[in-house]
C-alpha cells in the first residue's frame, strides 16, 4: 500500500526500517545538488537560440522552450540526446542523429545536445555547484547508520559535479551517462540505470531505496520493482510525482532531531536579557566534562559596534585570544558580513568563518562550502541593489551596503524623522522581489535570500560537517543581534546561547555578557579551562 504524500517527514526513517532497507539510490540534479536549474537554463538558451534561426529561416516563429512545462515533461530526468529528440519532436521539427563526434551547434540531435552540453559547463563555472545540504547531512548520518549509498544521473558530468561540490566520498557507487554509454543502459524511464546501481552495491531491489525529483525517474524506480520510491519534491510537483508512483514524496529531507524522535520540537524558552545570569559566572558547571565548541558573531561580539562597517577592526589582543582559543576547540565566526571580509578582519588560518548569515562558508585546509541554496537569489539582490540606491540617495546618512548574499540597509545615521521613508523603501523593493525578505538588525534592514536558512542552521550545519554532534560537546554561540537568536534557539536544547549586551526583543540566549571586552575575559577564562584539563 502507498504512503501518503503529505505523511510527517520524519517516518522516512520508520520506513526505511520497516522495509529492512540496506542501500540508498539517490539522482544527483535536484535532489543531492542544485544543477537541475542550471541544466534547465543551459537547455532553455540552446533551444530558444536554434528555434529562433530555425524559424527565422523558415517565416514562422517557434514557441520557446518552457522550463515549468516543456523541460519538466521532456527533458528532466533522461540522456541528452532523448531530451533533444523528445522536445524537437513536440515542435514538429525532425533532425538527423548525428555522431557523439558532431560539433556544438550543428543541426543534428547530437551536436544541439553537445552546444547544451558546452552551455551547462559554462554556467557552472561560473557559478559554482551547490549541495542541498539537507541531503547532504542526512546522506551522512544514514551512512553511518551502515547504508550503502549510490548516485545516478543521466548527466556525462555527474563526476566533475560531484567534485566540484566537494560529495565524491559519499556515495560508494556512481551510474552516470558515461556508464550507461558503456554499457549500453537505456535512459530513463527504463529502470536500467537503478538496476545497475543495485548490482554494483550488491544489494536485490527489495533491499533498496530510491530518491529521484524527475516525473521520468519515479516511474523507473517503479518499474524496476524498488522497496520504496521516494520523490523529492523541490518544485511543487508533488501531486504530479505521487501519480507516477512515488510511495512517499518530501520536500526536504528529515533533520537529524527529526529523525531521533517524532515528538514535536520543544517550544523555544525565551526571555528578557536583564534576567539573564552572566556565564563568567557559571563557566566550569556549564562545561562539566565536556569540550566546547565555539561560534560568535563578528560585530558587537569581537568588535564594538561602529558607525562604518569598515571601521570594525579586530583589536591585536582580542585577535591573539581568539588565535590561543582555536588551538584548543574549534572556533567558528558567523556573521553577516561577506565571508571573504570577514576572514580579512580577522585573518587567522585556524578558524571556521560563516559568511552572510551562514551561506557562505569556508575553513582550514581550503574549506568551502555554500550551503542553503542563496545563488538563486542573485539576480534578485543584483535588481534590488540598483533600485535602493537610486531610491535612497536623497536620504543623508542612509547606506545600502551590498554584500553577496545580502545587502543591509543602515540607518544608524538617518536623522530620525527619515527612518520610516528607509524602511518603505525597503518594502517598497521587497514587494518587487518574492526571491527576497527582509532581516532586522541593530539600526540596518536586510534583504536577504527568501529561504529556510539562517545562522542556526549553518552553526548545525558545521557541527555534523566537522563531526560535532557527540554527547561529549558542549556548541557555545555568541551573539549581540536579532539575527543570533536562530543559533540561539537552534542550540537551546543541547548547547548554550550567550547574549551580548541586549537588543529590542526577548531571547533565547541562557546567558550573558556586557559587551566586548567581557566576550575577551570570557574566551581568555575558556582557554585557561581546557589547557588546565589537559594537564590533569
Amino acid at each position: 500500500m502507498q504512503v501518503p504524500y503529505n505523511m510527517p517527514q520524519h517516518n522516512l526513517l520508520q520506513l526505511l526500517e520497516n522495509k529492512h532497507i540496506k542501500a540508498l539510490i539517490l539522482d544527483l540534479d535536484g535532489v543531492i545538488t542544485q544543477t537541475a536549474r542550471v541544466h534547465a537554463q543551459a537547455w532553455k538558451r540552446m533551444f530558444d537560440d536554434y528555434l529562433r534561426k530555425r524559424g527565422q529561416q523558415e517565416g514562422r516563429q517557434y514557441e520557446p522552450l518552457s522550463i515549468e512545462t516543456d523541460y519538466r515533461k521532456y527533458i528532466d530526468g533522461i540522456p541528452r540526446y532523448d531530451g533533444v529528440r523528445n522536445f524537437l519532436e513536440s515542435r514538429n521539427i525532425l533532425l538527423p542523429e548525428g555522431t557523439p563526434e558532431d560539433a556544438p551547434g550543428k543541426e543534428t540531435v547530437a551536436g544541439l545536445g553537445n552546444l547544451k552540453n558546452v552551455y551547462f559547463q559554462e554556467l557552472v563555472q561560473k557559478g559554482g555547484v551547490e549541495a542541498y545540504p539537507d541531503t547532504v547531512a542526512w546522506l551522512k548520518q544514514q551512512r553511518r547508520r551502515g547504508l550503502r549509498t549510490a548516485v545516478i544521473s543521466a548527466s556525462k558530468n555527474c563526476r566533475a559535479i560531484l567534485a566540484a561540490a566537494g560529495l565524491e566520498n559519499l556515495f560508494e557507487v556512481r551510474v552516470d551517462g558515461i556508464v550507461s554509454a558503456k554499457l549500453g543502459l537505456k535512459g530513463k524511464p527504463a529502470p536500467d540505470i537503478f538496476l545497475e546501481a543495485a548490482r554494483q552495491l550488491g544489494v536485490q531491489t527489495q533491499e533498496a531505496a530510491v530518491f529521484e525529483d524527475a516525473l521520468a525517474g519515479v516511474q523507473a524506480g517503479r518499474a524496476g520493482g524498488f522497496a520504496l520510491v521516494v520523490g523529492v519534491d523541490r518544485t511543487g510537483d508533488a501531486a504530479a510525482l505521487k501519480e507516477q508512483g512515488a510511495d512517499l514524496v518530501i520536500q526536504k529531507f528529515p533533520t537529524e532531531e527529526d529523525t531521533m524522535t517524532n515528538q514535536p520540537q520543544t517550544q523555544v524558552q525565551k526571555r528578557e536579557a536583564a534576567e539573564l545570569p552572566s556565564v563568567l559566572d557559571h563557566l566550569n558547571e556549564l562545561l562539566d566534562s565536556k569540550q566546547p565548541a565555539v561560534f560568535l558573531d563578528y560585530d558587537g561580539c569581537l568588535t564594538p559596534i561602529v558607525k562604518q562597517p569598515e571601521m570594525a577592526v579586530l583589536s591585536p589582543e582580542m585577535k591573539e585570544v581568539l588565535r590561543q582559543l582555536a588551538e584548543v576547540c574549534p572556533v567558528a565566526v558567523v556573521s553577516g558580513r561577506d565571508r571573504q571580509n570577514v576572514q580579512n578582519l580577522v585573518q587567522l588560518d585556524n578558524l571556521y568563518f560563516a559568511g552572510s548569515h551562514g551561506f557562505d562558508i569556508s575553513g582550514p585546509d581550503g574549506k568551502h562550502s555554500e550551503p542553503g541554496g542563496a545563488a538563486a537569489a542573485l539576480p534578485a539582490l543584483d535588481a534590488a541593489d540598483a533600485i535602493l540606491k537610486e531610491k535612497l540617495q536623497h536620504v543623508q546618512g542612509a547606506l545600502v551596503e551590498r554584500k553577496k548574499y545580502a545587502i543591509a540597509v543602515h540607518f544608524r545615521n538617518v536623522a530620525e524623522e527619515q527612518v520610516k521613508e528607509v524602511e518603505q523603501a525597503v518594502d517598497q523593493v521587497l514587494a518587487q522581489c518574492p526571491q527576497l525578505k527582509k532581516g532586522l538588525g541593530k539600526k540596518i534592514y536586510e534583504l536577504k535570500p527568501n529561504l529556510d536558512w539562517h545562522k542556526g542552521k549553518a552553526v548545525l550545519w558545521l557541527l555534523e560537517e566537522l563531526h560535532l554532534n557527540k554527547p561529549d560537546i558542549l556548541p557555545i554561540y555568541i551573539g549581540d543581534d536579532i539575527t543570533d537568536e536562530d543559533a540561539f534557539a537552534s542550540l537551546q536544547e543541547h548547547g548554550i546561547g550567550i547574549l551580548v549586551g541586549a537588543h529590542d526583543e526577548k531571547t533565547a540566549a541562557r546567558y550573558k555578557l556586557e559587551d566586548v571586552s567581557e566576550v575577551q575575559a570570557f574566551l581568555q577564562k575558556l582557554t585557561a579551562i581546557i589547557k588546565q584539563r589537559r594537564h590533569e
